[in-house]
């Protein structure tokens, strides 16, 4: 199964969401058009259910979402 996982981290102080930093993601490194925020998502590929999903990253992250990704 494939699903979007976001998780919430600190932030960077004085973050304005009106003017969006783009860097490295703090929670993958990849590339980030607001690297400063504190809500962060990517894609997790596994055998696993929604709440084994939130249960794995909630031992690393404050999870605050995660959704499976339907396919057409």
């Amino acid at each position: 199964m494939l699903y979007v996982v976001t998780v919430k981290v600190e932030g960077t102080p004085g973050h304005d969401p009106l003017n969006k930093v783009t860097g490295p993601c703090p929670v993958s490194g990849k590339p980030c058009d607001d690297a400063t925020g504190k809500h962060h998502s990517f894609l997790v590929d596994v055998g696993l259910t929604v709440e084994q999903v939130r249960d794995v990253y909630a031992e690393i992250f404050h999870v605050t979402r995660v959704e499976e990704v339907s396919t057409p």
